[in-house]
């Protein structure tokens, strides 16, 4: 348990066994396909997905730079769930390299795709697992070639296949695949270069640097544009005993987006945060003005291909600007103590955390953390108030409340 008071703001964040994915996009559609069990693809080749024997269907040596193996699984369906818009991207792709990097991924996968993952040899071979999208439902299969590893990176490339037979008809419904490659070679790669050309035969080049949800997509704002409605000198509660909640974080904030618990990163990190007003909701938008009373929502999303983790979602501060700065609006009548528990929690690829206030004074602090404790001090005035989630990188969004 973390203790928060007047003079001791401590940055809890829990720690732990913090996995990290190398992820790969091109390209929210939940649309996974009609892929059968998830076993069809067996073991492959690793250049066109039908031998048996692995490499190019002879010796299981590809030619690729220390590769000595190559196999595949066709998964079916797409497992990483509506995080990628096939409007803007060609597919997914991430480089699991040990087991436990995996688990968010293949947690409801299939059995047998569950069990070509425990028969991987984390210390000789890494997993390449890959999704893309066709026009029809006989478009449901990945096949690989050219694998090799340069530099430490797994380059390959990978084609949405056209199934049927000349004499089958097929539905036309948009039709997400996915596949496992698994790699075996000395030294294992730790990154990823794939060439990907999804059904309309459409291709990009994925590496591991791209977002798996674009941030420019995502709704709300993070801050309006311009000076404040009203800058108050100050925001001093009357009565006598009045403790605000701390400031807990550090000199300065990630407007918009940065990392995950105990990171630093800046505004390219992992998590998007974003303020989502009631019909000023679309992507970016910009105007972030609240009358009084209007309910809104901050959402924190992980845009990128791997799990990034935060404090539980207690951990943030509710501040308006005046002229001596940020100053927090809550506080409490009480000894002004606060305790917060140190935890790490998983937000998957693609997942949003969300949090709901009405623009009042008991609006902002019920449902929250110690809302039988808090309360805003004194009313509400215009001006411009923000959001800063401590449990992660110190987050931060804005808005203006025009009363």
């Amino acid at each position: 348990m973390t203790e928060l008071t007047r003079r001791t703001a401590i940055y809890g964040i829990g720690t732990g066994s913090v996995a990290a994915l190398a992820g790969c996009t091109d390209g929210t559609d939940p649309g996974a396909g009609d892929g059968g069990d998830g076993s069809d693809g067996g073991t492959g080749d690793g250049n066109d997905g039908d031998s048996e024997d692995g490499g190019d269907g002879e010796n299981g040596n590809d030619g690729g730079t220390g590769v000595t193996d190559t196999a595949v699984h066709r998964v079916g369906g797409a497992l990483s769930g509506p995080a990628w818009s096939r409007e803007s991207r060609r597919g997914f792709c991430t480089l699991v390299t040990d087991e436990d990097e995996s688990r968010w991924l293949f947690d409801d996968a299939p059995a047998e795709t569950g069990e070509f993952v425990e028969a991987t040899d984390f210390s000789s071979s890494v997993l390449a697992y890959v999704e893309s999208v066709g026009p029809t439902t006989c478009h449901d299969r990945i096949a690989f070639g050219e694998v090799g590893v340069e530099d430490g990176t797994l380059v390959a490339s990978a084609t949405v296949e056209n199934t049927a037979d000349a004499d089958e008809a097929c539905g036309e419904a948009i039709t997400f695949s996915g596949a496992l490659l698994r790699v075996t070679a000395d030294p294992l790669p730790d990154a990823i270069r794939l060439s990907l050309t999804d059904g309309w035969g459409e291709t990009a080049e994925l590496t591991g640097e791209d977002c798996l949800v674009d941030p420019e997509a995502l709704p709300g704002g993070v801050r309006p544009d311009g000076d404040p409605p009203n800058v108050p000198a100050s925001f001093d509660c009357e009565t006598e005993g009045f403790e605000r909640h701390p400031q807990v974080y550090g000199d300065g904030v990630n407007w918009g987006g940065g990392g995950g618990a105990g990171s630093d990163a800046g505004g390219d990190g992992p998590l998007a945060l974003r303020a989502v007003i009631p019909g000023d909701d679309d992507a970016g938008s910009e105007e972030l003005a609240i009358g009084r009373g209007t309910r809104f929502r901050i959402e924190l999303t992980n845009v990128s291909g791997r799990e990034a983790y935060v404090g539980n979602q207690g951990k943030y501060n509710l501040e308006l600007r005046t002229e001596s700065g940020w100053t927090e609006i809550r506080g409490t009548d009480g000894d002004g103590t606060f305790g917060y528990t140190d935890e790490a929690l998983a937000v998957r690829p693609g997942e949003t955390l969300d949090w709901e206030f009405e623009m009042t004074e008991a609006g902002l602090v019920e449902n929250g953390p110690h809302a039988d404790a808090l309360r805003v001090c004194p009313d509400l005035v215009p001006g411009r108030y923000r959001f800063v989630f401590w449990g992660a990188a110190d987050l931060a969004v804005a808005f203006d409340y025009v009363g």
